[in-house]
C-alpha cells in the first residue's frame, strides 16, 4: 500500500472536509496509481490527471470556482481534495456507498462494479495493515 507522495495531513483534511473515511481516499490513490504531474490521455480525448486521476471532463464544474487543470495536476493537496469532492458527490448521488465509489470511474454499470470490487479490495488490505 502507498500514498503517492501526498502529504497525509491533505488526505486527512480532505476527509474531514468532505465527510469520507481517510482509508477510503487512500484505496482510491492505490486503484489510480497516479502521481503528482501525471496526465494520462483516455481513448475518450479527455485526460486524467494527478494521483486521484481526476479526468477532465469536470471542469465545466470547476472552472468557475478558480480551480485549474495545472493545480489539479500539479499539486497534490488539491488533486486529492478535487478527488475527495468527487468521491464524496458520487457516493450522495449514487444512492448507495458502492454505486458512489464505482461512479468515481464510471457510471456504466460492468466499469463501476469492477472498480468498486478493486477499492473495496484496497480497502480491506489497508484495514488489516492499520488492524483497525
Amino acid at each position: 500500500m502507498w500514498i503517492s507522495d501526498i502529504p497525509i495531513h491533505c488526505i486527512n483534511e480532505s476527509a474531514y472536509e468532505y465527510h469520507i473515511p481517510a482509508k477510503l481516499i487512500i484505496a482510491v490513490l492505490n486503484v489510480e496509481q497516479g502521481r503528482v504531474g501525471m496526465a494520462k490521455k483516455n481513448s475518450n480525448g479527455s485526460y486524467d490527471l494527478g494521483p486521484m486521476q481526476i479526468n477532465t471532463s469536470w471542469w465545466p464544474k470547476f472552472d468557475h470556482m478558480g480551480i485549474s487543470e495545472a493545480s489539479v495536476r500539479y499539486d497534490a493537496c488539491t488533486n486529492v481534495r478535487v478527488g475527495a469532492w468527487i468521491l464524496s458527490k458520487n457516493i450522495a448521488d449514487g444512492g448507495n456507498l458502492y454505486r458512489g465509489i464505482g461512479d468515481y470511474n464510471s457510471q456504466m454499470i460492468k466499469y463501476n462494479q469492477r472498480y468498486t470490487f478493486l477499492v473495496r479490495e484496497k480497502y480491506t488490505q489497508l484495514k488489516q495493515v492499520l488492524n483497525t
